[in-house]
């Protein structure tokens, strides 16, 4: 390469670079968060949707990534023994701990069956299985701290008992699912961005719509979180 060629061609790149750099420099948010990457989907996630700039009702923005799990995943942590004793552990792999630590918060969904106990009402047999859908997200809680290498929000999400469908096969009804955060604007309300997400995306994926329309605490004006 001449001289002269080699010159115009380093100068072309930084060239680019400072123009790049004004840009980034007077850039939106917006504009910015088209930029991201997020990791790759863990092996034991079925579904993985990211959903970016999701507004609450002031117009402010946050992005969430939310991990459905697999069926070979979920039944570790839906068995009466994992959920109220702790004798059941997942093991999350390599992958899935690098998902998590890269989120900004994470929210844990706890969520209950349509079969209440026998030889009480449905009423009370209702409200026993929100709080096992409590309990459920409590603990998907305590093993996703277990993994966490920075001090990374955990917020609890209940959306409570299934709605009775009649159906003899109601272990989907108790999917597993983690929602990260991945960015915000400040002061942005969660609950409200979190629910336009899911209700902008119910087509794509069907577990949004259900988690807003069949669970007793998912239908309201907004969310029901475990302290």
């Amino acid at each position: 390469m001449a001289p002269t060629v080699g010159k115009f061609v380093r100068y072309g790149a930084i060239a680019v670079w400072i123009i790049a750099g004004r840009w980034m420099l007077g850039a939106t948010a917006g504009e910015l968060r088209t930029l991201w990457m997020v990791l790759p989907t863990p092996p034991e996630v079925e579904q993985d949707i990211t959903i970016r700039d999701a507004q609450d009702d002031a117009g402010r923005r946050t992005s969430f990534r939310i991990l459905l799990f697999s069926d070979e995943f979920r039944w570790r942590i839906n068995s009466y023994d994992a959920v109220e004793h702790g004798s059941t552990r997942p093991r999350f792999t390599e992958e899935m701990k690098e998902v998590l630590n890269s989120a900004r918060e994470v929210i844990c969904v706890g969520a209950s069956s349509e079969e209440v106990p026998a030889g009480i009402s449905f009423a009370a047999g209702r409200l026993r299985e929100e709080r096992r859908a409590a309990r459920r997200a409590e603990k998907i809680a305590v093993w996703v701290r277990e993994v966490l290498r920075r001090p990374i929000p955990v917020r609890k999400l209940n959306v409570g008992h299934h709605v009775p469908t009649g159906s003899e096969e109601t272990s989907d009804q108790r999917r597993l699912v983690i929602i990260l955060v991945l960015d915000q604007d400040e002061g942005a309300d969660i609950d409200q961005a979190l629910r336009s997400a899911m209700a902008g995306e119910s087509v794509r994926a069907p577990i949004f719509e259900a988690l807003l329309t069949k669970y007793s605490l998912g239908s309201g004006s907004s969310f029901t979180w475990v302290p």
